[in-house]
């Protein structure tokens, strides 16, 4: 879909709800945590869950980097929780 429309052209939107631009996320974020009784998670909490996920599915570290912006391997740690089964997975590799 994404790659279907047009690009660089302003004003037009990728997100919409009933025919409006969405312009803040928080309201219906915080709604639909709320519907599907998810406590002490925030939006920002998906940039986390993102990076963990990538890297446990094996997407290179660099290419993660780059889809997320982080500029520092500091900052690409910080946002990636790698657990006691991630490392047993890992040795079990070996």
């Amino acid at each position: 879909m994404f790659k279907a429309m047009p690009q660089g052209l302003p004003g037009v939107r990728v997100f919409t709800f009933k025919g409006n631009p969405i312009t803040y996320i928080k309201v219906g974020f915080v709604r639909a945590c709320e519907r599907a009784g998810i406590e002490d998670f925030t939006f920002h909490d998906l940039r986390h869950t993102f990076n963990t996920n990538a890297f446990r599915a094996g997407v290179p570290i660099p290419t993660i980097m780059k889809i997320t912006g982080h500029k520092s391997l500091t900052i690409f740690k910080r946002y990636t929780a790698i657990t006691s089964e991630d490392l047993l997975a890992a040795v079990q590799k070996i």
